[in-house]
């Protein structure tokens, strides 16, 4: 008992440290008054409570400026008609934007008046010279623009700027008396408009000076939602006792309740005040479940991924330590525009990597400090949340957890061991060959490759940085290192080896097996490995060979061109070679199982035609970067990716849809359904086998776009606010992902329950991936095909069909077209089948 009395005031400080981390980095983030260390963002209209304030005070400045403009260029009266002169050359929300994005900054600060308006002002004449030029010249305005991001925006820059302005005859002259009637016109428009900002007159021994700042409810109000950010922004860490078991959707997991604490991330008040009084047992006890197991720091793939991080080093993935070199611009692309377009490609392209670079190496020194921190606690666990759809996260954002990346999964273990005993050493085997990505072959094959590669793997464990490095070859190395370390351990003790890693099974493209399932339909179980065979089938390879069937037999003309070109021959000629050279290329087994996977894996998650292309595209990229490294020529063979890519995406979505018939049709019922729901304007409600409300309520967005230069840069800003009204297209684009979600994360639930009634209470879940000891991975095996026939015995559409119906008026109900009908398949089948999670 004082044992756990110590370890749950050790978590109270934890708690405390992690709000504390949390607000010391919100107020780095800060500007004066409130920032207290030294940061890159000094602009208050920067932060989440200062974009608030824009968000309230540009419409209605824009509308007051509108009035006081009208009134003067009609020949009316009014306070600092002068000001018209300028504020007549922006649009109205441009103006109002700046300005109010100026008094923000400076009403925090609480600065003088005029220096307030003399900086509006100064925006306002930059932002119309900008416009200016890029009607004068677009060229010069789009150099201008990216040096000014590339260099910053200093000084002598800005003179240089000015002589170009007045080069290209849209430079602005305006005195400083009509520069400070201008801004404070602004002033006064915000001020008498909004009631969030005012001038304060003071008496100076110069004589009578006014004060920009917020009125007392817009400064309580800033207080109060800097502090709330302050607090809702923790560095969340794992915790050293069990977390709270939710018995309420409003208080679990930490022990000290939080700001905006939800079991479910689900905004919508009337979904929380409906779940309130919901019974969902099975639901507190999945997720229970899932958060009471007990974890540690795996401290052998600690003590790696240290000397490797330490070292400078990226081995077995690890981000970079130092930036990517740009590529130099090579000497004849001064004289050849394609060469310099090129060259101006692949900087931008290391530039983005750099950028990506940075924030993974900060997110990988972080997950270094907090294994660090915990690497000599017995124990550790992970409280955890759901999505609106049911879908199980861990709530702890820093270091590594049971869901994070190979490195964040390969820290961790479980903190309970099991010996292998007679079954473990083959499932072991099995998990090693999976990650090595071995993983399409029969399970006999998979421990075969094992033992064939036994020395290498003994090498990786007993000396993974100073041996061969084997380990480094997996698809996943840092767990292939710490299932390494568990093999020589059993070839050292035998069956009696205790392990501590998951091995994991993982379903066969999650939402093809839950639809296949739902419509009976044979076909797609085949291809997901629904039903029983003597090897595991791979539905990418099905649709990569479906789509090479038909590339390698297409002599087909192009499709007509696009209507701006169709009356140009030479346009047309272009178009059409360029085709038939996308076509070409993919000829001759072009289109490999990595091709086809994305596409196939978001298929079910309403992935769109033009997302497939994007998806191939960038698949190309990778396997050109790959063959370069390697000395290889362009997988395409120097064929233009992009062109490739657009001709491909039709093809595979095609081949997709045959494949995988059944899918497709629910898929289309269930838009339709959402588009008739569309039509009442209401939002879908429907409960999960397990008992989960499932609440979609996309509402419309009314948005405007503000294109403004500001401070060098130039701002594409969208003024969106959040509409009553239900958001047809988003309602239907986002039901068919959205539901078979809520079916993969309701079986999820059903397979933790399960496990604990069968006494194994050590499981790791990501969704459709399951893992457990290696001596329980065949008793887990059963109950996830048990678990999911018995999800699919009753007819998961036509339930849905009727809570729906159950909602909309009896003119719509009439509406909802006819159900899909079920196919054939015996689902009692998938209980046969050792390769549905494998």
């Amino acid at each position: 008992m004082t044992d756990l009395r110590e370890r749950i005031a050790r978590q109270l400080v934890l708690e405390d440290e992690g709000r504390q981390l949390g607000a010391d980095r919100y107020r780095a983030a800060r500007p004066l008054p409130w920032r207290t260390d030294a940061s890159s963002a000094n602009e208050e209209a920067e932060l989440p409570p200062g974009r608030q304030l824009l968000k309230l005070a540009v419409e209605p400045t824009a509308a007051a400026l509108r009035d006081f403009l009208t009134r003067i260029n009609s020949g009316g009266a009014g306070r600092r008609p002068s000001a018209a002169k300028l504020l007549s050359l922006a649009d109205p929300e441009e103006a109002a934007y700046l300005a109010v994005r100026v008094v923000v900054n400076h009403a925090v600060l609480q600065s003088t008046a005029q220096a307030a308006a003399m900086k509006i002002a100064t925006a306002l004449i930059d932002h119309v010279e900008m416009t200016h030029l890029r009607q004068a010249n677009k060229a010069g305005y789009k150099g201008l623009i990216k040096a000014q991001e590339r260099r910053g925006y200093s000084s002598k820059k800005r003179d240089a700027i000015s002589k170009l302005l007045d080069k290209e005859g849209v430079s602005i002259q305006l005195g400083q008396s009509d520069r400070l009637q201008t801004g404070m016109k602004m002033i006064e428009l915000i001020c008498e408009s909004t009631g969030l900002f005012a001038l304060e007159q003071t008496t100076h021994r110069k004589g009578v000076i006014f004060t920009l700042r917020p009125t007392e409810a817009c400064r309580d109000w800033l207080e109060r939602q800097h502090a709330r950010c302050e607090i809702l922004e923790p560095i969340l860490m794992p915790m050293v006792v069990r977390p709270r078991r939710w018995r309420t959707p409003f208080w679990g997991g930490y022990l000290t309740k939080r700001p905006g604490l939800r079991l479910v991330k689900q905004w919508d008040k009337p979904y929380h005040d409906e779940i309130r009084f919901v019974d969902m047992p099975e639901v507190y006890r999945a997720v229970n479940n899932i958060q009471g197991v007990p974890w540690r720091i795996n401290r052998r793939v600690l003590e790696v991924m240290r000397a490797v991080w330490d070292g400078g080093g990226s081995l077995g993935g690890l981000p970079r330590r130092d930036d990517l070199p740009i590529p130099p611009r090579p000497p004849e692309a001064e004289g050849d525009p394609e060469v310099h377009k090129r060259w101006k490609a692949a900087a931008a392209d290391v530039h983005t990597q750099n950028a990506q670079l940075l924030s993974k190496r900060l997110a990988m020194a972080q997950r270094l400090w907090v294994s660090q921190k915990f690497a000599d606690e017995e124990a550790i666990w992970f409280p955890h949340e759901i999505d609106f759809r049911g879908r199980v996260y861990p709530i702890p954002n820093a270091g590594p957890h049971p869901q994070g990346d190979d490195a964040a999964k390969g820290l961790l273990e479980f903190a309970r061991g099991v010996p292998l005993g007679t079954d473990g050493p083959g499932w072991l085997a099995v998990h090693i060959a999976n990650l090595f990505g071995v993983d399409k072959v029969p399970f006999e094959e998979r421990v075969d490759w094992v033992m064939a590669h036994h020395d290498e793997i003994m090498d990786s464990a007993d000396n993974p940085l100073d041996g061969h490095r084997f380990w480094t070859t997996a698809d996943s190395p840092y767990c292939a290192l710490a299932a390494c370390i568990e093999w020589a351990g059993y070839t050292r003790d035998g069956p009696d080896f205790v392990s501590h890693i998951p091995v994991a099974l993982d379903g066969s493209n999650s939402g093809l097996q839950h639809f296949s399932a739902m419509l009976r339909d044979p076909v797609g179980a085949t291809a997901v490995n629904l039903l029983p065979a003597d090897r595991p089938q791979d539905v990418y390879m099905q649709v990569a060979g479906r789509a090479q069937a038909f590339v390698d037999a297409d002599e087909s003309d192009p499709p007509p061109p696009h209507e701006n070109s169709a009356d140009d021959p030479v346009k047309v000629a272009e178009y059409e070679a360029r085709w038939r050279q996308a076509r070409d290329a993919w000829k001759g087994g072009k289109i490999v199982r990595k091709i086809a996977k994305r596409p196939c894996m978001t298929y079910c998650y309403s992935a769109t035609r033009f997302g497939m292309q994007d998806m191939v595209f960038q698949t190309l990229r990778e396997i050109d970067a790959a063959n370069a490294a390697e000395g290889k020529p362009p997988h395409l063979n120097g064929a233009d990716n992009y062109e490739a890519a657009k001709y491909l995406s039709h093809v595979l979505w095609d081949a997709i849809a045959q494949v995988v018939a059944a899918a497709s049709s629910a898929m289309d019922w269930l838009r339709s359904a959402a588009k008739i729901a569309g039509e009442a304007g209401l939002p879908l409600w429907w409960t999960t086998p397990q008992g989960l409300p499932v609440l979609q309520a996309y509402r419309s967005v009314h948005a405007r776009r503000i294109d403004v230069h500001y401070a060098g840069r130039r701002l594409q800003v969208t003024m969106a606010v959040d509409g009553d009204e239900i958001d047809r297209r988003a309602m239907a684009n986002g039901i068919a992902p959205n539901f078979v979600h809520s079916l993969d994360a309701s079986h999820l639930m059903a397979v933790v329950n399960a496990c604990a009634d069968a006494g194994l209470e050590d499981v790791a879940v990501i969704h459709d991936s399951f893992g457990t000891h290696a001596a329980n991975a065949g008793h887990l095996s059963v109950i996830l095909r048990e678990t999911f026939v018995e999800q699919y015995q009753p007819n998961r559409l036509e339930e849905f069909r009727d809570q729906l119906a159950a909602q909309l008026p009896p003119e719509l109900t009439e509406k909802l077209p006819p159900l899909p009908p079920l196919g054939s398949l015996d689902l009692n089948e998938v209980l046969r089948s050792e390769y549905v999670f494998a």
